[in-house]
């Protein structure tokens, strides 16, 4: 028995040890080493290089027609949010055109047949803003047709640039069907939308306040908006004189009593507006006498004390009561005294914010309009366009910025009356583009009644799948919180509104014939005949009789265009042709947005949401979580990223496939970060990845399809090795169903280091390398790892399918010429693989090998044979991995890596002085499903054989010569010769 000769040989083990040669080469030729041509690394710009030519050599244009073509699965709708055509492309960019190919490219691997039409947004301020940069003209003083050519211009040439970009990314898409805002085609179904909308009565032009940009000179919707929290507004505390208070509070003041009513407001400019105050009508305010001036403050009660430390004095609390008390009393204006003014109830006022009560100018409020026009209180205005007082407001105040000097001069009138006055940080609406603040404004616009919509839209959103979940309630809150949309505005770069006014009454004139005539000339001239053809073509004498109108009217064509949102908003109809889309992906910004202007005017039209679910991804942030801003320097441009800068030592060329990674592995992060570490920890990974798919490559330099062997006739090792392949093909399928990117590529890390590198790739050297070339050993690990590369190239080809490609070409099973990856389907797996009798046998012996690294150390496993000692139902389930007793060949041998592997029953009675010996317990799953505690022994000693010096395992009888095993194999490989 071959344990016991270890009494006799252990004295050995030392000189076994330090007797370590380095193996002759003299045998290299004779075992079977891994050969391919894939490269583990690229330096210098040699990435970018290989990338573009794999672009052109797997031809990647022409996939998204051949899936079209071919592809006989369900129709996918991926719809495209279009990009503003302002400027060169950048990293959200990236992000977002990376996550919807991620997508699409899954989606044709389980042959679906994807629709994808990119799209650009043509219109609007942004652009028209970047085109007039380098014109001294002002808008106002340039002509409407010249502004509309340069802004056309100036668009074409971002759509150019941002187009070779997103192909460069290698994102699949109809690049030669591709829409814009600015197409014929486009702006004539947005006039027809327009008028289904105004034709249900959802439509309607009204005097309201609006967010209005003095520096844009032209009403913003809320999603033009961008909220700056250190903006520094003057706030005051100011005295409204009370000339009569209710009944019921007369008896707490004397009849020559001073009475104020404290208001407190960061906008002093709308007070010349003033119109009414509101009080809470459940909120407890409070008569109060201070006790220096005697006058008597009506405030919150809760405020009465910040009053009292900002004037560093006393007051004495004559009364408290509710609200509604209030209803009956009435003030002077602030500016204008010798005008009585009501209290009036405000459900939006609340005790625990400035005052308690709150001044009221309907032109510049929403709430406040909102109240006077309950009360029948017409809004009154005295702030123009320029965001200036006019003439209106008085000599003192006529010209003057409200946002300027103009707020200045009413602090300055209202010295007298000012309690408190300090600088004030909080958060402020700038316009989006000029980077400065707007004001709200009361001006005629046209509208878009949500609150008819907004039952049926919430109700649809109920079916709409939102992720990540914790976004799903999002866009339903922005919703609720929308009064109205409005949809017109003062610029000349978008599709006009098209109404005419009578020039008489100002009426306005839309109707279906009307409509009709506009729609069909911007179909043959595109809407800048709006602005070069004559009224008398626009509105020809024949359309206005058939609109059943007097002919010899006048009328002038309006001069608003609708907003951009509205542009974007209609895409469902004007690309899609009504059709539902299965997905929607943007940034979260586009609750605000396009998912929301999207969603209204189809629900308007339709009675449906335009799409089933939505993915929506972070804002891109430098690594340390700031904006990125030019002025920071902390900009990450996606092309330097791809190719490098001019110096590559300091600034890599990282290709195209890292920033995919990045792209996927981050994009549920409200914060999506970005920056060299994270970049250099990406190519890190990917670079381990590659030495994966280079090594199982390398093994099957020689392998084909008709090498595979059947399931059952494989080793149980790589029976296990399946089964932890399937279950990662599971997890992996779930996450991209799921649009979890993150995940797949967390499941392919895990399943690559863990299983791959740090388990099977170790087990199977030996058999691989040393093991007869065609022998069914051999190939049973030979067929595993073609499941298993398989597998992973197909997991990673949507996210970077520059590699995934590259692993095709250098496949041995598909020679050039052969499909793209992207044509050969989803991953392959056999419902055999599943074998969890496998499994329960692998967890025990994995819980072994365990042990025996614990008692070996950083040593070897092969320097040493083991003896496994168990009975019962785990000797058992042993013996299906080694049947004989002593074995260096054995599945259970090749699992713990050691020279010979011993099954018993019972420890042996005697051990060798160096031997060490370990009692475990391990979980034994039962056939019934349950389990029971089994226990083992280990007992280690020192390999008694010598070293081979062609296997490098301690098998061989004889010093300096291979063992029996690899004799025979080179005998073979001789006889074959």
């Amino acid at each position: 028995m071959r344990i016991m000769k270890h009494l006799l040989r252990s004295y050995r083990f030392n000189l076994i040890i330090s007797g370590r040669r380095w193996m002759s080469k003299k045998y290299t030729d004779t075992l079977n080493l891994p050969k391919t041509t894939f490269p583990s690394s690229m330096k210098g710009n040699q990435v970018p290089l290989r990338e573009e030519a794999i672009q052109e050599s797997a031809e990647f244009q022409s996939l998204y027609g051949w899936q079209r073509e071919h592809n006989t699965g369900p129709e996918f709708i991926l719809h495209d949010g279009p990009p503003y055509a302002n400027g060169a492309p950048h990293v959200g960019h990236a992000l977002n055109k990376i996550l919807k190919d991620i997508i699409n490219r899954y989606k044709v691997m389980r042959w679906y047949k994807v629709h994808y039409q990119p799209g650009w947004d043509c219109h609007g301020l942004p652009i028209e803003l970047k085109a007039l940069q380098t014109e001294k003209e002002s808008f106002k003083q340039m002509d409407p047709v010249q502004i509309r050519i340069k802004a056309h211009k100036f668009a074409e040439r971002a759509i150019r640039k941002q187009k070779e970009s997103f192909k460069r990314w290698g994102v699949m898409a109809d690049w030669d069907n591709c829409y814009h805002t600015f197409d014929k085609q486009y702006e004539a179904k947005q006039i027809e939308t327009f008028f289904k909308l105004y034709e249900k009565g959802y439509v309607y032009k009204d005097y309201m306040p609006v967010y209005w940009s003095p520096s844009s000179r032209t009403a913003l919707a809320e999603a033009e908006l961008e909220y700056n929290t250190e903006h520094v507004s003057k706030a005051i505390y100011v005295k409204f004189s009370i000339n009569h208070l209710p009944e019921e509070l007369c008896s707490y003041t004397r009849s020559d009593d001073k009475i104020w009513a404290i208001i407190w407001t960061t906008t002093p400019w709308t007070l010349p507006s003033n119109q009414a105050v509101c009080y809470g009508p459940n909120v407890q305010y409070c008569l109060a006498r201070c006790s220096n001036t005697q006058e008597v403050f009506l405030i919150a009660t809760e405020g009465l004390q910040v009053i009292a430390a900002l004037q560093k004095t006393e007051f004495e609390t004559l009364c408290t009561f509710q609200g509604d008390i209030l209803s009956s009393t009435k003030y002077r204006h602030p500016t204008l005294s010798l005008t009585d003014l009501p209290f009036l109830p405000g459900h939006h006022v609340t005790a625990g914010k400035g005052t308690g009560l709150a001044h009221v100018a309907g032109a510049h409020g929403h709430d406040d309009f909102k109240v006077i026009n309950q009360h029948k209180i017409k809004a009154v205005c005295i702030v123009n366009e320029e965001g200036e007082f006019t003439e209106e407001a008085g000599d003192d105040l006529a010209g003057k910025s409200v946002l300027g000097e103009g707020n200045q001069t009413v602090i300055d009138m209202l010295r007298d009356r000012i309690v408190h006055h300090e600088e004030f940080v909080h958060s402020y609406p700038y316009d989006w583009r000029t980077k400065k603040p707007v004001i709200i404004l009361a001006s005629k616009q046209w509208f878009i009644n949500t609150e008819r919509i907004k039952t049926e839209a919430l109700e649809s959103l109920k079916h709409v799948t939102v992720r990540p979940m914790s976004l799903e309630h999002s866009l339903t809150t922005l919703l609720q919180a929308r009064p109205y949309w409005c949809i017109s505005r003062q610029r000349v770069w978008g599709v006009p509104i098209p109404v005419f006014y009578n020039t008489q009454t100002g009426q306005p004139l839309i109707t279906q014939h009307t409509i009709e005539h506009i729609r069909d000339l911007v179909e043959q001239h595109g809407t800048s005949c709006w602005w070069t053809l004559p009224i008398e073509e626009l509105l020809p004498a024949s359309v206005l009789i058939k609109s059943g109108l007097d002919p010899d009217v006048d009328y002038s064509k309006g001069e608003d265009i609708l907003d951009i949102w509205f542009d974007s908003g209609v895409s469902w109809a004007a690309v899609l042709g009504g059709k539902q889309a299965d997905l929607y992906l943007e940034g979260v910004d586009q609750f605000r947005g396009w998912f929301q202007s999207s969603l209204l005017t189809s629900i308007a039209v339709n009675g449906t949401s335009p799409y089933k679910s939505l993915l929506v991804h972070g804002f891109v942030m430098d690594e340390s979580g700031k904006k990125m801003s030019k002025s920071l320097g902390n900009v990450i441009d996606p092309q330097q990223v791809i190719n490098g800068g001019k110096n590559l030592d300091k600034e890599a060329a990282y290709g195209v496939d890292i920033l995919r990674w990045w792209a996927a592995s981050c994009h549920n992060d409200t914060q999506v970060l970005i920056g060299r570490a994270i970049l250099d920890r990406t190519k890190e990974t990917i670079f381990k990845i590659r030495k994966s798919l280079r090594y199982l490559l390398g093994n099957l330099s020689e392998f084909s399809t008709e090498d595979i062997l059947p399931y059952e006739d494989l080793l149980p090792q790589d029976q296990y090795m399946l089964h932890l392949l399937n279950d990662y093909c599971s997890q992996v399928t779930r996450s991209y169903d799921e649009m979890q990117f993150g995940k797949v590529l967390h499941s392919t890390e895990k399943f690559i280091n863990t299983h791959v590198s740090g388990f099977y790739s170790n087990i199977v050297k030996d058999r691989l390398y040393c093991s007869e070339k065609y022998g069914s050993a051999r190939l049973s690990s030979q067929t595993t790892q073609f499941y298993i590369l398989s597998a992973i190239s197909k997991v990673i080809s949507p996210i970077m399918p520059h590699l995934g490609e590259e692993v095709q070409t250098h496949h041995p099973c598909f020679q050039q010429g052969d499909p793209s990856i992207f044509k050969t389907g989803w991953l392959h797996t056999d419902k055999s693989w599943h074998n969890k009798e496998v499994a329960d046998v692998f967890h025990i012996v994995l819980g072994i090998r365990d042990s025996y690294h614990e008692i070996i150390g950083q040593e070897q496993p092969v320097l040493f044979d083991v003896v496994v000692c168990a009975q019962g139902d785990i000797f058992k389930k042993l013996q299906t991995l080694q049947q004989e007793q002593t074995s260096c060949s054995s599945p259970l041998n090749e699992v713990l890596q050691c020279s010979w592997t011993s099954l018993l029953e019972n420890p042996p009675a005697v051990l060798p002085d160096e031997s060490q010996t370990l009692h475990g317990t391990t979980n034994v799953s039962m056939q019934d499903g349950s389990t029971s505690v089994g226990h083992f022994t280990l007992v280690v000693m020192p390999a008694e054989s010598f070293r081979c010096e062609r296997c490098r395992r301690y098998l061989a009888e004889k010093s300096n010569e291979p063992c029996q095993n690899c004799l025979e194999v080179m005998a073979g490989d001789w006889a074959v010769t």
